[in-house]
């Protein structure tokens, strides 16, 4: 990206130099564990000695240019019976299939030297970035945690750590943005009779948009506007220069009934609800080319359904890990897909993007995979007529990969035609 204002670019470069988890010299581990073997009074020396620098530990692996090893440790209190890594990184090293996620996908630590530290390491892509959490398992019940010794994290209270590796993209598009810098936010909210409910909505128009600026709606206002501010990805996309400014109204969340009628309420509500209503209200022109509707895993399924079946009021569609393999009571999975007739002339554009790392089999997917079946829906949507793109992430089924994600999908849909 180019033209990113010089303030958000230094707080990136000194978040990059300094703020780097395990930058600092290498510490031997045996020697460690011998010291704590010998000198079981020496916990506090020994995790001055690995906490230095920041956690986890990042370290090369010899003829692996492709990942590092990434160690993973927790100091805990005496009471503590059991750690476990709670992460979408554990899909390097989780058997399959999935059927209790704790059990199955959360990866046990162990006590180092018989210490109350506890460590874990994993061979880890170099283009990853995830989060994670420890949970923490104690005589009265477990409680998920964050690192507190790695500086990076998600927003929100109690957010979890991020692990970033060194060939992750650029990742300015996520540095914060004052709000003196944005028009104020206004919480809203929709009275919907296709949902049966008050619809609330966090809108945030965009800094020198005008009415007829694109508006980029999104599923999931926990995510996207406390764990990740979608508009803050936004407003430095387009302070760059690689999209318009744009709008970005959040929904409140996706109802689990709505699976019952096949995401048309869904649907209903945006078409003939949400977007009256911003007209209305905020007086944005909004036609169909500069409405882009996204979300991410069951969202994302969502908002493909309502591009197509009212293709009439959606440009564009972005899905980040839609849930493709999902199938109403008694139909085989991947049913959307069967499901599509010939683009009509104007159509939705769709950017389809999906994680290196899903392609572990759950008890949801039944082994069809969000890697998988992604692919066939983007084969799919082609074949039809539809104009979709499709982009392979580094990462899981996660927010902190999902930001990136995200700017790469906005950058993608507003990127010269020649390019």
């Amino acid at each position: 990206m180019t033209g990113m204002p010089v303030l958000l670019a230094l707080m990136l470069t000194m978040v990059a130099l300094d703020d780097a988890p395990g930058a600092d010299d290498a510490v031997n581990l045996a020697e460690i564990e011998r010291l704590l073997l010998t000198q079981p009074g020496a916990v506090e020396q020994a995790w001055t000695q690995l906490s230095r620098g920041g956690l986890p530990r990042i370290e090369p692996i010899a003829g692996d240019a492709g990942r590092s090893r990434v160690t993973f440790f927790y100091k805990a209190g005496s009471d503590v019976t059991g750690v476990r890594l709670n992460s979408v990184i554990n899909a390097v090293q989780v058997d399959w299939p999935v059927e209790d996620f704790v059990r199955d996908y959360t990866l046990p630590m162990q006590r180092l030297g018989g210490s109350p530290i506890w460590r874990l390491s994993l061979d880890i892509p170099r283009d990853v970035q995830a989060s994670y959490s420890f949970l923490v398992t104690r005589p009265g019940g477990t409680d998920r945690v964050t690192d507190p010794h790695n500086p990076r994290h998600l927003r929100g209270r109690a957010a979890e750590a991020v692990l970033s590796l060194d060939r992750v993209g650029d990742v300015s598009v996520l540095a914060p943005v004052p709000p003196s810098w944005l028009p104020a936010a206004e919480m809203r909210q929709v009275a919907s009779d296709a949902l049966s409910r008050p619809v609330s909505l966090d809108i945030h128009p965009a800094a020198g948009g005008t009415a007829a600026s694109p508006v980029l709606i999104l599923y999931d206002a926990f995510n996207w506007g406390g764990r990740a501010p979608a508009w803050e990805i936004v407003h430095n996309l387009a302070e760059s220069g690689d999209i318009p400014p744009m709008h970005v109204v959040l929904i409140d969340q996706l109802d689990p009934g709505s699976d019952e009628s096949l995401y048309a309420d869904q649907s209903a509500f945006i078409v003939d609800e949400l977007l009256p209503f911003l007209r209305a209200e905020y007086g944005w022109q909004l036609s169909r080319r500069d409405v882009v509707l996204g979300g991410a895993s069951r969202r994302g399924l969502s908002a493909a359904i309502t591009g197509l079946s009212r293709p009439a009021a959606i440009g564009a569609v972005l899905s980040l890990s839609g849930s493709f393999y999902w199938a109403p009571p008694g139909e085989a999975p991947e049913w959307l897909a069967r499901q599509l007739a010939e683009a009509p002339g104007e159509a939705p554009r769709f950017l389809l993007a999906a994680g290196s790392l899903e392609h572990v089999v759950t008890s949801t997917n039944q082994g069809h995979v969000m890697l998988e079946t992604n692919r066939n829906m983007a084969g799919a949507l082609n074949a039809a007529g539809y104009q979709t793109g499709l982009h392979i992430y580094p990462g899981g089924h996660d927010i902190a990969a999902w930001r990136l994600a995200l700017a790469d999908s906005l950058q993608t849909l507003f990127a010269p035609a020649d390019q």
